[in-house]
């Protein structure tokens, strides 16, 4: 179905606001129906799943109406997991919540909230360093409330502030994010998707005159990013310096985003009061940090951009260890910890000697996970169970256009229409996962399901695999230079379904 060019005055460097992709996908589901049902028509709302088990071969999933409270059973032979990486809110459970007056509003709901409508606010703590943190401070300034933006201290769990690249940084593309949707922007990161056969990625990754030219590459960029903020070159007392995040940008070692507003920095440098430090304490319409200095102030709301839980505590630990998910280490066979360290312990040398780059990552806070990574053939699939899928779990820049080629993945994996690699093959592929990202992204990389810059060699490779080739026809030039665009992928599934007929 195709979508409805937003008005120009809500378009900025051929993006346009998010409220467009709402309306879209709300259209989608009430015009896109299969024997007489829309989708909106067999979506159950109000439904939480307690548990997901498999019992006699097909999973059993007990569902609780939130409205309700009432209990009831599904059954299902297969079973798509779509609920990704952003469904469940993290919200901290703030000492003396229970006595704050004002309101706490995770970003989920902050659109949907009256805080910044509502004149009894006019004293706001942001919480959290990431994206959303950033859009709900400047839309808070904006509406001319006292701003303070809490982010924690490096170390300890926090990864520190965030990264914010300008969707008009200079590049031969409209955007930033369409130069990230191009082979060869693509090419210029050391990613062991793209596969090892060309002169040009040997060059750039396996060489010592390759690695430095792409550091410089990316040096140039960060030096860009970090000016475009001036945080240190900005007149501010209130503590705009704090922002300044620390590795940089290539490397990914915390979080980051796109800047949209050209007076995002002036105004956050003017107007935003920013504090390193943590949560002490709520109470009354007052907050106080853990800071040296004992500082607290006013507050009527507090914003959490405190990101999302993972989304999969319907699963008990022997399911998620059967199936190659997250689970404690603590409580993994050593059997299997000795299996994966050498697989991956295999795999990590070939990283080395492929990535020249990745043999000598930057000094950096590293924040150790506890539990197990992903073992999932593609992040998607378990290598012993062809009966469930786990969509979006990987961590991609580019989320809509990674979710739509998994889509399509899912459909003709399900299909049996390509020919799986065998157990062992697929166990050696998910360890090259796991080693590289632990190299490629250090702390965001010890899940092993990170590719905030490899959208587009992630989604080559799931299309290769199908053998579909609707995306790669615009010539050599094309299609190194070229984004890849939506229309792309409308192709992409066009040319599935014209080869299964």
């Amino acid at each position: 179905m195709p979508m409805d060019r937003p008005p120009a005055e809500d378009c900025m460097h051929d993006l346009f606001l998010a409220k467009y992709t709402t309306k879209y996908l709300e259209d989608y589901v009430n015009n896109m129906s299969h024997a007489g049902q829309t989708l909106r028509d067999r979506i159950q709302f109000n439904t939480h799943v307690e548990s997901i088990k498999k019992i006699n071969g097909r999973w059993q999933l007990l569902c609780v109406d939130t409205i309700s409270k009432s209990q009831r059973s599904m059954s299902s032979s297969r079973l798509m997991m779509a609920n990704g990486q952003c469904s469940v809110p993290n919200v901290p459970d703030f000492p003396g919540k229970k006595d704050f007056r004002g309101k706490i509003i995770h970003s989920i709901d902050f659109g949907q909230s009256n805080a910044l409508r509502d004149k009894s606010i006019q004293h706001v703590a942001v919480i959290g360093a990431g994206k959303s943190s950033a859009d709900m401070v400047y839309e808070a300034v904006k509406a001319g409330k006292t701003v303070s933006w809490i982010i924690r201290k490096t170390g300890n769990g926090s990864l520190g502030a965030a990264a914010f690249a300008p969707i008009d940084l200079p590049t031969p593309y409209k955007n930033g994010v369409e130069a990230s949707q191009a082979r060869i922007m693509a090419s210029l990161q050391p990613c062991y998707l793209i596969p090892y056969r060309s002169w040009w990625t040997w060059f750039l990754h396996s060489t010592n005159l390759g690695a430095k030219l792409v550091s410089k590459i990316f040096s140039l960029m960060d030096n860009k990013i970090r000016k475009y903020a001036g945080y240190r070159e900005r007149k501010s007392d209130k503590g705009f310096e704090k922002l300044e995040y620390d590795n940089d940008i290539i490397w990914q070692n915390g979080t980051a985003g796109g800047c949209h507003f050209a007076d995002f920095w002036p105004l956050v440098a003017e107007k935003v009061y920013v504090h390193r430090a943590d949560v002490k304490l709520l109470s009354g319409n007052e907050l106080y940090l853990n800071d040296e200095n004992g500082t607290h102030f006013p507050c009527d709301a507090v914003l959490c951009g405190t990101g999302w839980k993972r989304g999969l505590g319907m699963f008990d630990d022997r399911t998620l260890m059967e199936l190659g998910l997250p689970y404690p280490k603590d409580i993994e066979p050593q059997e299997e910890t000795a299996k994966w360290e050498k697989l991956v312990g295999k795999a990590d040398e070939q990283i080395l000697r492929r990535f020249v780059m990745l043999r000598n990552p930057p000094k950096h806070y590293h924040k150790y996970e506890t539990r197990t990574p992903y073992r999932l053939y593609h992040t998607m699939a378990p290598i012993h169970d062809d009966s469930i899928l786990f969509m979006n779990q990987i961590v991609a820049g580019a989320k809509l256009f990674a979710a739509e080629a998994q889509a399509i993945w899912a459909v003709a994996y399900w299909d049996k229409a390509f020919k799986l690699p065998s157990v062992e093959e697929r166990e050696d592929d998910i360890a090259h996962m796991i080693a590289w990202n632990k190299r490629r992204y250090l702390s965001n990389g010890e899940l092993g399901h990170f590719a905030a810059f490899d959208s587009v060699p992630y989604v080559d490779r799931l299309f290769d695999e199908i053998g579909l080739r609707s995306h790669r026809n615009k010539g050599w030039l094309g299609n190194m230079f070229a984004p890849i665009m939506p229309t792309d992928l409308g192709q992409v599934w066009h040319e599935y379904l014209t080869r299964r007929t």
